[in-house]
């Protein structure tokens, strides 16, 4: 990887425009969770005990039951990806200051590829384990690296929607990983699974490392400071010279010391455990609670959580764009979905009399739910000091997993095994969404600087798209490294009033 060279921000390769890049983009998330779907499905990883295609399954026997792991072994495979994520993120988010960040994208997406082809050809249950390590390892230059470059040539007045439209292809990936590793697995053996993935990469891997590159930006002329101090943050005195964990650990308190990137952060945590929880308990709790065929539940579940991510994620991109891209907006936005979700879930879950009644208002409170990740991911973006993106980025995943995903579904499995009512379990479970009511509209109360660039939020309020509310905003916002940036304190329902007016 060639170290990052200074640039005209005007120049890019012959091949570039910013929806290819976005396209690419979107393949390479499709990617990368279309692993985690076939990682999880019936075809490519569990024991033989129900067998639609009885011939084929025992000529070629899933993981588990090939490598003959019980239940608890075989649930570390989905999550092993998070011991490499959590590494590589903060190695990857680094690196970007010192080598070209396409470049660093391609070679991440080469090490996925590899250890997909080492997952296909794993002798052994540990090896498989290890190959998902890796894999983390290297889908991490991904999920570190492609919001930043978004947010970088995303149309100014567009930026949340086409956060929006990148947030599409994890569930779109992981649903077609389901169907994918289905029909390989028995058809072909689950070991093909991850040798036709890797082979659909490689390409991508190709052209990554060989095209020609465009650049992440490092700084943007709205920046308090230039890369090598910490005024705004500490005062004035430019960094000495340090070594890589130093680096890494000033960088983490500078991330620390922004409130409102860190309440975001932690506010979307029990959101995402409660997505995890109900694609994975859901479709149990609506079998034994109505009695209807196991596969007439799954499927609902599973095209209900589809439908409503596509339609939601892309309104809520679409909505924040149009009363103004603020980060009060936006953070009032998503607290007031997670509301609408918890009211309208915790109901269904509760006084439901039937399954369509339960998965009509289940649908309505995922749609509230999905609508903030679009808001939720730029705001992760917007909030930190533009070189530390990639690290604000990868942190974001690695939390959200860690304290959502990864410990909810565990934890609802303990509480149904002790209340044994699936009722008041996932009651209960809904329950979360008020931390993130709670955060979200904490942070929403908090000033926070805007790091977006000076032109653009000039831009944005001259096109009414966030409402004129600081004249002299333009002046305080651009702060010498001398000086201390001046917020716009401001309620939201006022700023939407103005925008309504205009």
């Amino acid at each position: 990887m060639a170290p990052v060279q200074p640039q005209n921000a005007d120049a890019h390769p012959p091949w570039y425009t910013p929806q290819r890049l976005l396209a690419l983009f979107c393949w390479v998330t499709f990617l990368v969770y279309l692993d985690q779907g076939v990682i999880s499905s019936n075809g490519v990883n569990r024991q033989i005990q129900v067998v639609s295609y009885a011939a084929l399954t025992l000529a070629f026997p899933p993981a588990q039951a090939q490598f003959n792991v019980g239940n608890v072994g075989d649930g570390t495979l989905p999550s092993a990806f998070l011991a490499g994520l959590l590494i590589a993120s903060i190695v990857y988010s680094e690196l970007t200051t010192r080598f070209n960040a396409f470049r660093m994208i391609g070679f991440g997406f080469g090490v996925w590829a590899i250890a997909s082809v080492g997952c296909g050809l794993a002798p052994n249950f540990w090896v498989l384990l290890i190959c998902r390590v890796v894999m983390g390892a290297g889908e991490a230059s991904i999920i570190t690296l492609t919001g930043p470059f978004i947010d970088d040539v995303a149309p100014p007045a567009q930026k949340t929607l086409w956060f929006g439209v990148l947030n599409l292809f994890p569930t779109l990936g992981i649903a077609a990983g389901y169907i994918f590793g289905g029909l390989i697995g028995p058809l072909l053996g689950w070991r093909y699974a991850f040798f036709i993935q890797a082979l659909i990469g490689l390409p991508v891997v190709i052209w990554a490392l060989l095209a020609s590159p465009i650049n992440l930006q490092t700084m943007h002329d709205d920046e308090d400071v230039p890369s090598n101090t910490l005024a705004g943050v500490y005062g004035t005195a430019p960094l000495a010279k340090t070594g890589w964990l130093t680096s890494l650990g000033r960088d983490l308190l500078i991330l620390g010391r922004h409130p409102v990137f860190v309440l975001n952060m932690l506010a979307y945590c029990p959101v995402q455990g409660a997505f995890g929880s109900y694609i994975f308990w859901g479709p149990k709790a609506g079998y034994e609670l109505f009695d209807l065929p196991q596969e007439t539940i799954d499927l609902t579940f599973g095209v209900v959580t589809i439908a409503t991510s596509i339609v939601a994620v892309l309104l809520g991109g679409l909505f924040i764009d149009m009363v103004g891209s603020s980060i009060r907006n936006a953070m009032i936005f998503c607290s007031a979905g997670a509301l609408v979700g918890l009211i309208v879930i915790e109901a269904g879950f509760m006084f439901a009399p039937s399954f369509p009644v339960l998965i009509g208002m289940f649908a309505l409170g995922e749609l509230a739910l999905f609508a903030g990740q679009a808001p939720c991911s730029a705001v992760q973006i917007w909030t930190v000091p533009v070189r530390l993106r990639p690290l604000a980025s990868g942190m974001g995943t690695v939390t959200q997993h860690l304290f959502g995903d990864v410990p909810t579904p565990p934890f609802v499995g303990w509480m149904q095994g002790v209340f044994n009512d699936w009722r008041l379990t996932m009651g209960l479970l809904t329950l979360l969404l008020s931390v993130a009511v709670v955060l979200y509209a904490i942070g929403a109360c908090l000033p926070g600087k805007d790091y977006r660039p000076v032109g653009q939020q000039r831009a944005l309020r001259a096109d009414k798209v966030v409402p004129d509310l600081d004249p002299e905003g333009a002046s305080l916002l651009r702060g010498g490294s001398g000086n201390r940036v001046s917020h716009v304190r401001y309620v939201m329902f006022a700023s939407m009033g103005d925008r309504a007016r205009s």
